[in-house]
């Protein structure tokens, strides 16, 4: 069974690379995070997927004295992958195709990112091997806060502060950041108890077989 939740949370860790992608040749805008991640390597010039790596495991050393439960298998994933596999699928996509212009091109990646973002995040939500640094990190605020903000709230002003950041270090914001940033949580509910479900059967198969 442990084998088939870090499965899980490493196609997650992939889906959500793939929708960084995605949001990034859409041009329309990025999660907050990526927006923060892409202003910052810009502003430094340095690489995105080099700097996201160094920006993780800096939350990742706050995370771990804050609250190490949140850290796992899964939290390694998301820092070592994410970022890079995300470079390398756009010089992939260089070389074969032209940068979109199209606004139909642009709205059906900014879609597809959408959906890699929302099923991703639920796939190693689901798997429960640790979070994200930046998922963990409105956890912590909503601890630190004894009970004084929701996780919503504290998503929200996480959320808010690295896209206002991104973008006075350059990088676009646009309607994929205000939907990634407030209108995301239904779609990925959606898709959790999708995959809920099929972690149950598996578990339920996996323990008749013992």
């Amino acid at each position: 069974m442990k084998k088939i939740k870090l499965t899980y949370s490493l196609i997650g860790t992939f889906f959500i690379s793939f929708a960084v992608s995605f949001l990034r040749l859409a041009d329309l805008g990025t999660d907050p995070y990526t927006t923060f991640n892409l202003g910052a390597s810009g502003a430094l010039n340095m690489g995105f997927g080099v700097f996201i790596m160094i920006s993780s495991l800096l939350a990742l050393i706050y995370i771990y004295f804050k609250n190490r439960a949140l850290v796992g298998i899964g939290t390694l994933f998301n820092i070592f992958i994410v970022g890079n596999f995300s470079d390398l699928t756009l010089s992939g996509y260089a070389m074969v195709f032209p940068e979109p212009e199209a606004m139909v091109v642009r709205i059906l990646f900014s879609l597809l990112g959408l959906v890699f973002l929302s099923s991703g995040v639920a796939l190693y939500t689901e798997a429960k091997e640790g979070v994200a640094p930046y998922d963990a990190l409105p956890i912590i605020l909503m601890d630190q806060s004894s009970g004084r903000l929701t996780y919503r709230l504290a998503r929200m002003i996480v959320d808010i502060s690295l896209s206002i950041i991104g973008l006075l270090l350059g990088a676009t914001v646009g309607i994929n950041t205000i939907v990634t940033a407030f209108f995301l949580g239904p779609f990925i509910q959606f898709f959790r108890d999708i995959f809920r479900k099929k972690l149950d059967t598996q578990e339920l198969n996996y323990s008749a077989e013992k």
